[in-house]
């Protein structure tokens, strides 16, 4: 059975890439790229996710942890000297590092 979430946290060696969720019930929390998955292997759905929000494509992913409680597979990811793109700034904040 596939997981019922997917994220990946971006990081580089500067620290972890975040961004603040301007709008909706979640309205400043901290958030990374993560989706509902759609019953397909979560390693899948993740790349796929990531080029829609970010435009990036991802290499050499790497699985961190399954989150029981939130039934959601989290992977990790360096972006290196990658600059973000600022993809929905009616629901959110650019992107930010944080340690």
């Amino acid at each position: 059975m596939y997981p019922k979430f997917i994220e990946v946290v971006k990081y580089n060696e500067n620290g972890i890439w975040i961004f603040i969720r301007l709008k909706s019930l979640i309205k400043g929390s901290l958030q990374v790229v993560f989706d509902k998955n759609d019953g397909e292997k979560s390693q899948f759905a993740i790349w796929k996710e990531v080029r829609k929000e970010i435009s990036l494509k991802l290499f050499q992913m790497q699985y961190l942890i399954i989150d029981e409680d939130y039934d959601c597979d989290i992977y990790i990811y360096d972006i290196k000297r990658f600059k973000l793109r600022y993809m929905k700034p009616l629901k959110a904040d650019l992107w930010k590092y944080y340690l």
